[in-house]
């Protein structure tokens, strides 16, 4: 049995990955805005990822969770932000709250939980997006946080050889924010054209349950339609 922390747990990839991960028997930490009332987790914190003061207090009884035990197995950051628009339209507060929920936020609760993950020799998960390795409006702004992110991953896994350090660049999934981006592109939404979230969650479990000789730097999944 491993302890997973999860962010993100209330809807989409993350929701489907921590009850994946909680059918396989793992102690599940998860971090929402919310109650997510309908997951049997061993711990949540509820907070709003860009209120970074507020993580101390908030964190603290997922850390003591960890107390006295062999340490964290993995973190997987699958929350993100998303807004889109034209960069002449998008001013610094869009900006700001793009890179804080996307980038900053996977580093600091990195840094809140490096001690339980160094000790377990853990596994950081990143899930970026095709947005992280080619900016296409009118997801710009997205873009950009996302190869912030992909930078934050080449540095963490410099600075932190001990850890395992995945980034995860899944195509188009069929979540609530892909309907987002498809009214914002004024196309069509077809359910088959996009990657089913079980099928990302199933790709980050699989990371997540390498042999210890073994690691998954970047992994690019795309639909196949």
């Amino acid at each position: 049995m491993a302890t997973y922390l999860i962010t993100g747990v209330s809807r989409g990839v993350g929701n489907v990955l921590a009850r994946m991960l909680l059918d396989q028997g793992h102690r599940i930490l998860g971090v929402a805005r919310g109650p997510v009332p309908d997951l049997a987790l061993t711990g949540l914190a509820t907070l709003e990822l860009t209120d970074f003061d507020g993580y101390p207090a908030a964190l603290a009884g997922l850390l003591a969770e960890l107390d006295g035990s062999a340490g964290l197995d993995g973190l997987v950051h699958c929350a993100g932000a998303l807004r889109a628009g034209q960069l002449a339209e998008q001013d610094s507060a869009v900006l700001t709250e793009l890179f804080a929920t996307n980038v900053t936020a996977a580093a600091e609760l990195v840094r809140h939980f490096l001690t339980a993950l160094r000790a377990a020799r853990g596994t950081v998960v990143l899930v970026n997006s095709g947005s992280g390795l080619a900016v296409r409006p009118p997801l710009s702004a997205y873009g950009m946080s996302k190869f912030a992110l992909r930078g934050y991953a080449d540095a963490l896994r410099q600075e932190e050889p001990a850890l395992r350090v995945s980034t995860i660049y899944p195509g188009r999934i069929d979540t609530a924010m892909q309907q987002e981006v498809r009214a914002a592109e004024a196309g069509d939404y077809q359910v088959a054209d996009y990657l089913r979230p079980e099928t990302v969650a199933g790709l980050i479990a699989t990371v997540l349950a390498l042999p210890a000789d073994a690691t998954v730097t970047e992994l690019t999944v795309r639909p196949r339609s």
